[in-house]
């Protein structure tokens, strides 16, 4: 407990930069009492509604919760989404840069829920590759950007932003200047990201990576990290769902037990997951403690409803009912 503590204490010094995919994230809250006269489908009267950071802004937003600085970089469209992300950053203060692409709407999610069930999902999106002008322009912001951040994280949903010339610049880049870069990919897009840091895919994406299945007791769990790591030139962190986490440290192979407490919503999980693990390594701590102490930060916001975050208290609070 004490060296966690060292570590989250020296959080709010540490600055992550964040490239990504920015997602706008809408809740509204309703309440369902009838069935709708024009057709078998809920009538939804909506009692209140939220906008959120989604996608790679809130994992800015998770490093903000925690208490370290956060910079982040993507794309939005010109529209009035765009705009209340802006409003989010500054209200937040998360440091941002948003290379505009016209034609191309900002990515957004709206949810709607009733009884603290989501009814459903309506996503306006493009996921076609940025334009080419468009990733000139975000190479053009990188050097800047890298110079003021200590870590780097590629969050990529997959929704157009992080292409593969892209994102082998910025590992590129980063290399150049002993930056760290931890990604965390989407299925069938891991081939990109060859040789940044740290790779975390789940326990599935792992298996499917490796082209081999976990034991029941993990006794493989060595050869399937072992297998990543030398796939991709990356040390790999794979999320185990109710068994916890899995870390390649070196040489040495660690399997961190679960914190959860209960399950709620695991909107956002990873997010937060990358967001500990990146402040973790940033404020000096080797992979497995900040490894543990991600593991920690997942397990309070899966208790929590939709796309949400976690506070420094909550971590050290979580930590200490162990």
């Amino acid at each position: 407990m004490e060296k966690f503590l060292e570590v989250i204490n020296k959080f709010p010094e540490r600055r992550v930069g964040v490239i990504g995919d920015l997602i706008l994230d809408r809740y509204l809250f309703c309440e369902v009492e009838r069935i709708s006269p024009e057709a078998p489908v809920p009538v939804a009267k909506v009692l209140d509604e939220k906008y959120v950071l989604g996608g790679a802004a809130n994992v800015a937003a998770n490093v903000r919760s925690l208490g370290g600085k956060a910079s982040i970089l993507g794309t939005a469209g010109k529209d009035s989404r765009a705009d209340l992300l802006r409003e989010l950053f500054s209200r937040q203060g998360i440091d941002f840069e948003i290379a505009v692409e016209e034609g191309r709407p900002t990515t957004a999610k709206t949810r709607l829920l009733a009884q603290g069930q989501q009814m459903v999902r309506v996503d306006r999106e493009n996921s076609k590759d940025i334009l080419s002008e468009t990733e000139t322009r975000i190479i053009a912001l990188l050097p800047p950007f890298l110079e003021k951040v200590e870590i780097l994280i590629l969050s990529d949903y997959a929704k157009g932003v992080v292409t593969s010339s892209l994102a082998k610049k910025i590992i590129e880049l980063a290399r150049e200047r002993r930056i760290k870069v931890l990604v965390d990919p989407v299925p069938g897009t891991f081939e990109k990201f060859r040789d940044a840091y740290l790779i975390k895919p789940n326990k599935k994406e792992a298996e499917a990576l490796a082209n081999a299945k976990f034991s029941d007791d993990y006794s493989n769990l060595s050869e399937i990290l072992r297998a990543l790591q030398a796939r991709f030139n990356s040390s790999p962190v794979i999320t185990l769902g109710k068994d916890g986490m899995a870390v390649w440290e070196g040489e040495e192979v660690y399997r961190i037990e679960t914190a959860v407490q209960s399950v709620y919503d695991v909107s956002g999980a990873g997010d937060t997951v990358m967001a500990a693990l990146a402040l973790g390594l940033a404020a000096g701590a080797g992979l497995r403690t900040a490894a543990a102490i991600s593991n920690f930060s997942a397990g309070v916001v899966v208790g929590k409803l939709g796309t949400a975050t976690v506070s420094a208290e909550e971590l050290v609070g979580s930590m200490q009912k162990k």
